[in-house]
């Protein structure tokens, strides 16, 4: 049996055995005391149960919990291991650009991480923004990262000569060539947000790592 697969079937079990017993901490209106206090508890269960008293939810995914704080931040919290996978590979202290969400604080477990609270972009405003088409854009940059992907027979998209030209698709294949981001998340208009008149990718915590051992093996 794979490893990785393994794991996960002992802390499922460990998540079910203990979950309901875990104790949850006091309520706080503190930022710095909730998040302490999700770092502690062991099981995502209650680290869950904790954050939706404590947090206000926005929204959830197949790996992580989206959160606002009292203090217009965002928190990612893990809701499994791929989760926690995702926001050790966000929050690698060498993967910088202004072209991705800053990180501003995470959990010594990555429990969770704390970001930039951004407004969602549209593709108009794609456009606006760099003069660039979005799907243009997208394609671009798949195929700038087809040896991450594996998706090698990948052709020359339209128009990638002037895509090409562009600061951020220069900036994002150097991003994500060096930390073998893969490009789904970077081709939808629902990864981005905005920060200082210029487009920021919200996700970056697909690597092809994180893939091999999160969505490969379990797909297989």
């Amino acid at each position: 049996m794979n490893i990785n697969k393994l794991v996960r079937k002992a802390n499922l079990f460990y998540i079910f055995a203990s979950s309901d017993s875990e104790k949850l901490p006091e309520d706080s209106k503190d930022l710095k005391k909730v998040l302490s206090n999700l770092e502690r508890l062991e099981t995502y269960q209650a680290r869950k149960k904790y954050a939706e008293k404590n947090l206000k939810h926005l929204s959830s995914g197949s790996a992580r919990l989206v959160y606002l704080t009292q203090n217009k931040t965002i928190i990612k919290m893990a809701k499994n291991d791929k989760g926690i996978a995702q926001n050790r590979a966000e929050a690698n202290p060498k993967m910088k650009s202004k072209h991705l969400n800053k990180i501003l604080s995470h959990a010594k477990n990555h429990a969770w991480i704390e970001v930039c609270y951004l407004d969602k972009i549209t593709v108009k405003d794609f456009k606006k923004m760099t003069g660039l088409d979005f799907d243009d854009f997208g394609e671009s940059i798949r195929y700038a990262l087809r040896k991450v992907s594996g998706n090698t027979d990948k052709e020359k998209p339209t128009n990638f000569e002037k895509i090409e030209k562009s600061d951020i698709y220069k900036d994002l294949k150097q991003v994500g060539e060096k930390f073998k981001l893969m490009p789904g998340d970077l081709a939808r208009i629902s990864s981005w947000g905005t920060k200082d008149g210029i487009p920021v990718l919200i996700d970056a915590g697909l690597t092809k790592d994180v893939f091999a051992d999160f969505y490969e093996s379990s797909s297989s």
